[in-house]
This record gives structure tokens, sequence and C-alpha cells, in this order.
């Protein structure tokens, strides 16, 4: 079932009492105190705005301040689940000589809306809700990976297992879709090119995109190509059969998993796993008529071990890039308006305030010049989370002086 009819199914099935379904149309009022800049004040004004609009909805508020002895260095907000805002317009904007004031009108969506909408987010059907599907699970950001194609050393070790370098992809990428802490992008099509350090230095793709214009930046381009923010492949290190001890056969199975960061080509995290199984008869261990990645082929020895090993692998993705910060890229720039690639579907929310950053155009390389170690980033001003649609946000610049490109970042750094 798509996830367009979840929904529409989930809203028929809301009471239309009471008001809960509708969206509130709530006016509020914003003020901050004028000290640095009339810039600063209107950011801070119109947070208090989106503050007291989301209060009226009884929502829940966390912010982060890191402070130095020069100031305030980063200052993020996110609002919860139940605070979500579809809209926000600026009414009026007007200033004293101490205080600068922001009226807006924003569209909050009821309870019994809320809560359809996060059960049609996390896939999980009307009256049972996804094992995530909880309050921090909807609070926390969602990163996007794509997992592509794996690699084979020796392809005579896997000819009882056709294209099992692409369906443990797609099976890879199906179990991050279950899992729903991550959102995924089926890249099984494509191998990228690895040295023997699993770093993706190369500057062809085996599939449809172009050559990158350097080597160093293919994981970048790539990433950006499908509008991800971290990409994962692996190798196929092992398959073989031996014989082992009283006529036993043994398969192995050795995996390399390799996380990259899209927004500088860095690898993030480097896994191998492993698993042996020993049985009497060969065709035990794996079906000669059993299709790879089936019921049929996950029942037997070596499907079990299998399947263990891409549960592992999901738990480490997860893991590895939920302890990174959460980045997106700017996608458009209009003036202060700023559209960038991550939406409802990640859990942006209106109201919630990110930092800038402009990366700059040539990348820092070691002393030999030869591998390139990522970008500078140039910290430029908060943005305020203004629209959000399910693939892209749209947010306003604090600071009227600051201008951002496609390809520059926003992150929240808690």
């Amino acid at each position: 079932m798509s996830k367009l009819l979840k929904i529409l199914l989930l809203l028929l099935a809301i009471p239309l009492s009471g008001g809960l379904v509708q969206a509130q149309t709530v006016e509020a009022e914003g003020a901050a105190r004028i000290e640095s800049s009339l810039a600063l004040a209107k950011r801070m004004a119109l947070q208090d705005a989106i503050r007291q609009a989301l209060m009226q909805a009884n929502a829940q508020i966390s912010t982060t301040t890191v402070t130095t002895r020069r100031g305030v260095v980063a200052d993020n907000m996110r609002f919860s689940a139940q605070g979500r805002v579809t809209h926000v317009a600026i009414l009026r904007e007007w200033s004293d000589k101490d205080h600068y004031y922001v009226k807006i009108r924003a569209q909050v969506p009821g309870d019994a809306l809320i809560e359809a909408l996060l059960k049609a987010e996390q896939g999980g059907d009307a009256g049972q809700a996804s094992p995530y599907a909880t309050a921090e699970a909807a609070n926390r950001y969602r990163r996007k990976v794509a997992v592509s194609q794996f690699h084979v050393l020796d392809r005579t070790q896997i000819h009882d297992l056709p294209n099992i370098e692409t369906e443990l992809a797609r099976e890879l990428e199906r179990r991050l879709i279950s899992d729903g802490r991550v959102l995924t992008v089926n890249a099984s099509q494509y191998l990228l090119p690895l040295s023997e350090e699993g770093v993706i230095s190369q500057r062809r793709i085996l599939g449809a995109l172009p050559p990158a214009r350097e080597p160093h930046q293919v994981a970048s381009e790539f990433a950006e190509s499908l509008g991800v923010q971290f990409v994962v492949t692996g190798v196929i290190r092992d398959m073989s059969v031996s014989n082992h001890f009283l006529g036993r056969k043994m398969r192995h199975l050795e995996l390399d998993l390799f996380i990259h960061d899209g927004i500088s080509g860095a690898s993030v995290a480097r896994h191998r796993v492993s698993e042996t199984m020993e049985e009497h008869v060969l065709t035990d261990l794996h079906p000669a008529d059993s299709v790879v990645m089936s019921e049929k082929f996950f029942a037997s020895p070596f499907g079990r071990k299998v399947d263990q090993m891409l549960d592992r692998m999901v738990g480490l993705i997860v893991s590895d890039v939920g302890s990174q910060p959460f980045t997106a890229r700017v996608i458009r720039a209009e003036g202060n308006r700023v559209y960038f690639d991550a939406g409802g579907l990640a859990n942006i929310r209106v109201g919630d305030v990110l930092n800038t950053y402009k990366l700059s155009e040539v990348p820092v390389k070691d002393y030999p010049g030869q591998r390139a170690l990522g970008y500078t980033e140039n910290p430029s001003t908060n943005l305020i989370v203004t629209q959000v649609q399910r693939l892209f946000s749209v947010g306003e610049l604090a600071e009227d002086i600051t201008r951002l490109a496609p390809g520059d970042v926003i992150r929240f750094e808690p």
C-alpha cells in the first residue's frame, strides 16, 4: 500500500468532531531586544513568534546553545512533532528604540492529523505503530543514504549466487527502509570505484552517471546527483567453499562495508563482517533452486548467516550516520530565501533554526597534495525554516548581508 493511500485512509478514519483534523490558523507576536544588530534581533523576534504560536498548540521545544568567551557560536532550536507547523507568513515587522517585533500567521495541524502523518511517514498501518514511531524518533533528523552495488574480489566463488552483488545492496536498502531510522535511495545499479583502502578516489562510476570533474569529487558528486548525505558500498571478499574434516563442506562469508560522507567524499567508517557455516552436504548450505534473497534462500544455513549479517550491517550504518551532524545541501537561493534538500520525511519542522556554511571551491589536500581531505566551511549565519515539503524545505536567513549558493551547507549541530 502506498504512503499516500495510507495517509488518506488514516485521515478518513479520524473523527471530524472537535476540529482536530483541520489545521489551526494561529497568529502570534514575538519580540527581541536590539543589541548587536537589527538582523539578529529580527531572527530572535521571529523565533519568539514561532515559539509563541507553537505554545498555543501545546508544543514542546528544545534548544541548544554553544557559547565561548567570544559569545554565542551556535544557536539551534528544534520543535517536537506535536508542534509541527506547515507554513509561516510574516504579517508585520516594526521596532522601537530597544526592541524588534514580528507578527506572524502560522498553520498548525490538529493533534489527530499530526498522529496520522507520523504513522504514515514511519510506514506503519493505522493502528500499528512502527518500532521507532516514538516521540524520540519523531524528533530525530533522518539522514539519507544511497546503497550501491558491492564489489566482488573473486567471481568464481559466486557462480551459484547470481547477482549477489546487486541483491545484497537491494536487500540492505530494503531493511534500512523497514528499520525506519534513515531515508534511503537504491543505487544498486552503480558500481563505485574503490581503492585498496576502500576510498572512493577514482574518476569513473560504472553506471549512467558522467565522470567526475576530479577524482576526489566522485563520491560527493555521486551523492549530490542522488540527493543523499551518505554513500554506502561494500566488497564481497570471500564466499568460497572449502573441504573440511571428515568430508564436511564449509562456506565462508566475509564482507567489507564502507560509508562515505556525501559532502566531502571522505570515509566515515569501515567495517568487516564475517561468518562461516559447516554442513555435511553442500546443497544444505545453499539450495541450488533457491532465488538469492528469497524466503527459501534465507531458510538455508548460508541464508541464515547472510540474514544475520544484513541485520548487523543495518545497525552499523544507522549508528555511523547517526553520529554525524545532520547536513543538507542548498539547492536554490533567492536573496534571503533558501531552499535545501531535506524536508518533512527527514523530520525538518517549520521553526527549526539551522546553521549555514559556505563551502570552499577547492578541497584541502594533504602534504604531498595527492589526497583530498575535504572542503573548508566558513560559518555564515542562521536559517529559520518557514516552509516544509516532503523532500525539501525553505528558510529565511537571519543576516541580510549573507548570500548562499547551491552546494552550500545547512547543518544542525547539537
